[in-house]
């Protein structure tokens, strides 16, 4: 149906994949819920995967990435499009991530071993299985050592390979901030690791 009302308004777009702000456009125009959940879903991992990296907690994590497309539709009448959806939906997630974490009153546990994505892949023995969970423990245990906006700017740029200026878009901060928290975190998570990076 998405592609079809396209393949119509040659007007909008000349592509075979729409982009944000051509399905927008169509879903403004149109009303058409199947164009929204086109333009929803296709950000879906991405929020999930971000979000679960900020919270650590596989279960808050869903529920938190359900919230965030709640808002994101009932908010979009007040998207004003003067940065990119994908932006704009980024920084619902990481401001919703943070006040759930802030109501906790503290640093997501961590140590559930779902939710970072593997630095190493996996093995076939057992010890190599244990050896790999092991890490993925210690860099989640690293991950919510950190500050917030620190966890936040390396979980943007080096975990969801955002640019350092669509993150200090999404932060709200300036350029040379976000690659100031980016090298923090980074010494953080170096030395908080060391006996991994041996």
């Amino acid at each position: 149906m998405v592609r079809a009302y396209f393949a119509r308004a040659s007007d909008l777009m000349t592509d075979s994949d729409p982009t944000d702000e051509s399905l927008l456009a169509a879903f403004r125009q149109t009303s058409d819920p199947a164009i929204l959940d086109h333009l929803l879903r296709r950000h879906l991992p991405r929020v999930r995967s971000m979000i679960g990296q900020l919270v650590l907690n596989d279960f808050d994590a869903d529920d938190l990435t359900q919230e965030v497309f709640l808002r994101a539709v009932r908010g979009l009448s007040q998207f004003s499009g003067r940065a990119r959806f994908s932006t704009w939906l980024y920084r619902v997630a990481v401001n919703l991530s943070r006040s759930f974490l802030a109501r906790r009153g503290r640093a997501p546990p961590g140590g559930n071993g779902q939710c970072v994505e593997p630095a190493i892949a996996p093995q076939e023995g057992p010890s190599q299985q244990a050896a790999q969970h092991e890490l993925e423990y210690a860099i989640e245990q690293a991950l919510a050592a950190l500050s917030d906006k620190l966890r936040t700017a390396v979980v943007l740029v080096h975990f969801q390979g955002l640019s350092v200026q669509e993150a200090a878009e999404i932060e709200g901060c300036a350029r040379a901030t976000m690659y100031w928290r980016v090298h923090e975190a980074r010494r953080c998570l170096k030395k908080q690791l060391k006996e991994y990076l041996a």
